[in-house]
């Protein structure tokens, strides 16, 4: 089943589940994302929330449960509630949000403006930011981006919120790695089994447990020196989006050119304009320890 019929069938089933006093729509963003919108009519503000469901297609095509898909999303709805509910409680002294603090990477060129008034550094051709966790669950994380306002009242220069975030992040957000494929079958909801070894694979995928901004992944300690020993090489690393970086090694140097080329044309044609994270395929250097 196409996803826009999926989500018009949801869609439908969520509208008699919730009642006359809710609006809810199908919304389509760019490229293949769509959610259901959710609009409280007796909220004089009429405030949207929209929960995506592209993952849940795949669960349905194997099940045919649309009653099952309906009650997560509406689930999903309701999370978010509590979620913003959160924020509103959250007071944003250093010492309570200390141990929330992570970071993501961002494209800088596309995010010149977003990046005015915001604490980040410098990384290739991206930019470290930094962000404090609200909620989180297995499906999704929560976040509030820390701005320069934040930074101010707490005090606190941009290394020591990399200090905070090194070492949550990975803790928060623990590592996952697994092939191309299996990274597939994982949106059609085919039973993952990450390999146990990097060497057996092709093309490596670099994420988090979620799968979100996980192209982060790359900073954790040691890791891309672990890897680069355990292949004996240097790796090219392409920035697939901001969810996930893709490793392969670097052995073939032909492999380069043509890795440049596929980004720029994967970036153009598949990937939504505020997810893209780079068009330049990096280098990691074994001996040197560093990226190019």
């Amino acid at each position: 089943m196409e996803l826009k019929a999926f989500a018009d069938i949801v869609s439908e089933g969520i509208q008699k589940e919730m009642g006359e006093d809710y609006s809810i729509s199908v919304v389509e963003k760019f490229k293949n994302k769509i959610g259901i919108e959710f609009v409280k009519k007796s909220e004089a503000s009429l405030q949207t929330h929209t929960v995506h469901i592209q993952d849940l297609l795949g669960e349905y095509n194997k099940k045919d449960d649309i009653e099952t898909i309906v009650q997560e999303v509406i689930s999903r709805y309701n999370r978010s509630l509590e979620a913003a509910s959160e924020v509103y409680q959250l007071d944003f002294e250093l010492e309570q949000c200390r141990n929330r603090v992570i970071y993501r990477l961002m494209s800088r060129e596309r995010n010149q403006k977003l990046l005015d008034g915001t604490p980040y550094i410098p990384f290739l051709d991206m930019a470290i930011t930094f962000h404090i966790v609200v909620s989180l669950n297995k499906r999704y994380v929560q976040t509030i981006r820390i701005s320069e306002k934040i930074q101010k009242r707490w005090g606190v220069s941009v290394e020591q919120l990399l200090k905070m975030a090194s070492a949550n992040t990975e803790n928060i957000l623990p590592l996952e790695i697994t092939s191309l494929d299996k990274m597939v079958e994982k949106y059609i909801n085919v039973e993952k089994r990450p390999p146990k070894h990097p060497q057996d694979l092709d093309m490596i995928v670099i994420t988090n447990c979620i799968g979100i901004y996980g192209a982060a992944a790359i900073l954790y300690k040691d890791l891309m020196q672990s890897l680069a020993d355990e292949l004996n090489c240097d790796l090219y690393v392409v920035p697939s989006s901001v969810h996930e970086m893709i490793v392969i090694p670097a052995e073939d140097k032909e492999l380069y050119e043509m890795l440049s080329s596929l980004v720029k044309e994967v970036n153009t044609q598949f990937v939504d304009p505020d997810e893209i994270l780079s068009d330049r395929v990096f280098i990691y250097m074994r001996e040197e320890n560093r990226f190019i």
